[in-house]
């Protein structure tokens, strides 16, 4: 009876142990090019108009922040070995941390963003 109780400590343990690594592989394996595309679908702009300016793991899960025209987000996605990635969420603007382009604004700027108040 003990034997089965060693199995099932130590085949949680493994299962724990291969699991621990998931968001430091998935972070290993993304290019500044992959996170841009990745941010850029989240965000629906074309990943060449933003830029990554930083990068960090966790168990599960890669972090990542990124400038575009209007502001700087916070991204994240989660990972499992790397293989398979869910989709890119991004938050922001984040407060503080705003970019303004009044080339970009006015370009940007018609009847609906001035009624809305963003010209």
């Amino acid at each position: 009876m003990s034997n089965k109780r060693f199995l099932k400590v130590a085949l949680a343990g493994f299962i724990v142990s291969l699991v621990a690594g998931c968001g430091s592989i998935a972070s290993s394996m993304a290019t500044d090019s992959k996170l841009q595309e990745k941010a850029g679908v989240a965000l629906n702009t074309s990943p060449d108009r933003l830029k990554i300016l930083d990068r960090s793991t966790t168990l599960d899960s890669v972090n990542f922040k990124v400038q575009s025209s209007k502001g700087i987000y916070n991204c994240y996605y989660t990972s499992v070995y790397g293989a398979v990635d869910s989709d890119t969420l991004c938050s922001g603007p984040v407060d503080g941390e705003s970019v303004q382009d009044s080339s970009t604004n006015s370009t940007q700027c018609n009847a609906l963003t001035k009624a809305a108040g963003r010209c």
